[in-house]
């Protein structure tokens, strides 16, 4: 997945996923791959500047905010 495009010949491109406020790493299958579809209550995409800026570095690709039903 990609929101901000291609950055970096080396780097990763992958955004940094927040699920119910916890930074998730990808692993195989993905990010989103232990969550039931069923179980997501929102999605919230932040790609800009100012939205970026508490994530630092790691947001550099964007950032993906998911809160489950189990959170709320």
């Amino acid at each position: 997945m990609r929101i901000r495009g291609i950055n970096s010949i080396n780097g990763s491109t992958e955004p940094l996923f927040i699920i119910d406020g916890l930074p998730i790493q990808s692993g195989p299958g993905g990010a989103l791959a232990g969550i039931n579809p069923h179980d997501i209550a929102s999605i919230e995409v932040l790609k800009d500047v100012a939205d970026l800026s508490f994530y630092g570095a790691r947001g550099t690709n964007g950032v993906i905010i998911i809160k489950t039903k189990h959170d709320q």
